[in-house]
């Protein structure tokens, strides 16, 4: 059962990229994302749960490194009929305005929890139909999936499917970087996992161009003989459209954090950016969103002044702004 749509405009033009949302959970309150569970009232940071009871939604912080982070509790079962175990944490997105560039880009950390049940942590976009584009983690495999709507051949019909991403698997408690990108043009898929990519082909099912994402979502999804209440969270999310130029091969299998990365985190004088094209501006804000003042000199960032604490920083380069959090020791 899918929930109903709300309109909230969240994207916005950047020169080379259109973001459609970045998120780190940062700027919201340690706590239950929101006191209603029916979809129907937003709750911190303009986010929408739905599902079980408001305890399963909580900001909360999984390690230093991260911070805050949204972590989902599924429920302690399963239905085949119905979505009662599982969680939905969501956020409508405008995306009319974002179509001047054909490829929709989405990075983002999972943590995969203590991974004993059986169920996915997954990451959605969504129009009005169904699933675009999405990745997943499985608690019971341990494995990452892409999920991608495709045609099959032979009947015509459209469905949201679960790709698998080679054999690697990802253990208990443990943070992954991944990625997925949708070109709206020609309807092609592409998922990137920290063994490597997988662009899809099949001759048994053809792609979807066209499709505009209304939606995107956090969900823990509970699976056949689920009895444990599994818990997972989310972390560092980017949503953007950007263009063939700027999501080049080189870009696709840079998208693990190999591509733009600071360092050493915690820290206690400077912090080192690596990034494979150009800084163009950074600044730091502290928890309340209150900007530092710091000295910067081209990738290297001095923050012996600052008292010790959780902080953001915020960087531009080709692909647009990125945020990213680290310790002050």
């Amino acid at each position: 059962m899918r929930k109903i749509l709300l309109p909230l405009l969240l994207g916005f033009c950047m020169a080379n990229a259109q973001t459609i949302a970045t998120e780190n959970f940062t700027s919201l309150t340690t706590g239950n994302l929101s006191t209603d569970v029916t979809g129907t009232t937003a709750g911190q940071g303009g986010y929408y749960a739905y599902g079980g009871a408001a305890s399963d939604y909580q900001i909360a912080t999984i390690d230093a490194a991260h911070g805050n982070s949204l972590k989902l509790t599924s429920g302690n079962g399963y239905s085949a009929t119905a979505n009662t175990f599982n969680r939905f944490a969501f956020k409508s997105i405008t995306a009319t305005a974002l179509l001047t560039n054909d490829i929709l880009r989405g990075t983002l950390e999972i943590y995969t929890g203590p991974a004993t049940g059986a169920g996915k942590i997954q990451a959605v976009l969504y129009d009005a139909t169904s699933g675009i584009v999405g990745i997943n983690y499985d608690y019971a495999t341990k494995k990452i999936s892409g999920m991608g709507r495709l045609t099959l051949v032979s009947t015509g019909v459209s469905s949201f499917y679960t790709i698998g991403l080679g054999t690697a698997t990802y253990p208990a408690n443990t943070w992954v970087s991944v990625s997925f990108t949708y070109n709206k043009t020609t309807g092609a898929y592409s998922w990137t996992y920290p063994e490597g990519t997988y662009s899809f082909t099949n001759a048994s099912y053809s792609l979807n161009p066209g499709l505009t994402p209304t939606e995107y979502d956090f969900v823990s999804v509970t699976s056949t003989g689920n009895t444990v209440a599994n818990q997972a969270a989310i972390d560092n999310v980017n949503l953007q459209f950007t263009n063939a130029a700027t999501l080049a091969t080189s870009d696709i299998k840079a998208v693990k954090n190999a591509s733009i990365s600071i360092y050493p985190n915690p820290t206690n004088d400077f912090i080192n950016i690596k990034s494979d094209s150009k800084i163009s501006n950074i600044e730091v804000f502290d928890v309340a969103g209150r900007k530092m003042d710091i000295k910067a000199d081209n990738n290297k960032v001095d923050v012996r002044n600052l008292t010790s604490g959780s902080y953001m920083i915020t960087f531009e380069n080709r692909e647009g702004k990125t945020t990213e959090k680290f310790i002050k020791k």
